[in-house]
């Protein structure tokens, strides 16, 4: 209302100043005219107050209401349009088929570092044709090989034979050999097989057993195995499997990670494994990532 008081005042010092009585009306048309001008501008008074820019109707003494010619055109906005539709994120993988066993996981090479010293560790599980005998029995068997090199020199070379029973799969132990030679057995005392399906937040118990001098009832050790199943992304759910225990008094720790997909086929991810005291965790590029074989 202040600024409306002042544009009045000066309407009428510019009419006073312009001449005779009869030229201090505007004609009814011209008033009209003028009016509807301020009226049409009347919705953006508190819009140009807060910019500082307020200018009269017809103000400053250039003549009976001339108006502001210099005004600025009022647009208005186009409606606000709709954000266009957005997929929704996939969602993570749930369940996948449990991979037939045993694995068959061509060689893979991984890498781990501690300190200064940088190892790569070379991976392996291949089933073995034909049957041989294990513990009085046919049995069909896997090769377990595992390399790790420290800085370049070799430091671990274990090559391991699996034994089980096929159809339906049945795990029966182990033979552990090491540069070359046979170190110890290692007989299942019972086992579990994976459920059909890995579905997330399952787990359990897949084995324990002794471990034997090689050829003997000698015990000297036993192992336990164990599973988990994580999330990782839409594609896969995350198979881990768990070995600890004691062999000959050193500690035996093992931890293996396998990708999964939808369709059963099974990749490696990583291996945690403890060497001369100390956990590494191998990897590949990238770590974490999946190689598919």
């Amino acid at each position: 209302m202040k600024y409306l008081v002042v544009t009045w005042r000066a309407l009428v010092g510019s009419a006073r100043e312009a001449g005779p009585m009869r030229n201090l009306f505007t004609p009814l048309p011209e008033r009209h005219d003028a009016l509807r001008s301020c009226m049409r501008r009347r919705p953006l008074i508190f819009a140009l107050v807060l910019a500082g820019l307020l200018d009269a109707c017809g103000g400053g003494g250039s003549g009976g209401g001339s108006g502001d010619s210099g005004g600025s055109a009022v647009h208005s906005s186009p409606p606000p349009q709709n954000p266009p539709a957005q997929n929704p994120p996939p969602q993570n993988l749930e369940s996948a088929p449990a991979p037939p066993e045993p694995f068959n996981i061509p060689p893979v090479t991984l890498t781990a570092s501690s300190g200064s010293n940088s190892f790569t560790a070379t991976y392996s599980e291949t089933p073995n044709s034909g049957t041989t005998m294990f513990d009085g029995q046919a049995a069909n068997s896997s090769k377990i090989s595992l390399t790790i090199t420290e800085n370049g020199s070799p430091i671990i070379s274990e090559v391991d034979t699996a034994y089980y029973l096929e159809n339906p799969y049945q795990p029966l132990g182990l033979t552990l050999s090491s540069k070359g030679e046979q170190q110890f057995d290692f007989l299942y005392n019972n086992t579990n097989p994976l459920p059909s399906t890995l579905a997330v937040g399952g787990s359990g118990t897949l084995g324990s057993g002794t471990y034997y001098v090689v050829n003997t009832k000698d015990d000297v050790g036993s192992l336990t195995e164990t599973y988990s199943v994580a999330s990782d992304g839409p594609s896969y759910v995350q198979l881990t499997t768990y070995t600890t225990g004691t062999v000959n008094g050193q500690p035996i720790n093992e931890t293996l990670i396998y990708g999964v997909s939808a369709s059963g086929a099974v990749y490696l991810d990583s291996i945690e494994i403890l060497v001369n005291g100390a956990t590494l965790n191998f990897c590949g590029p990238g770590c974490p990532s999946w190689w598919e074989y």
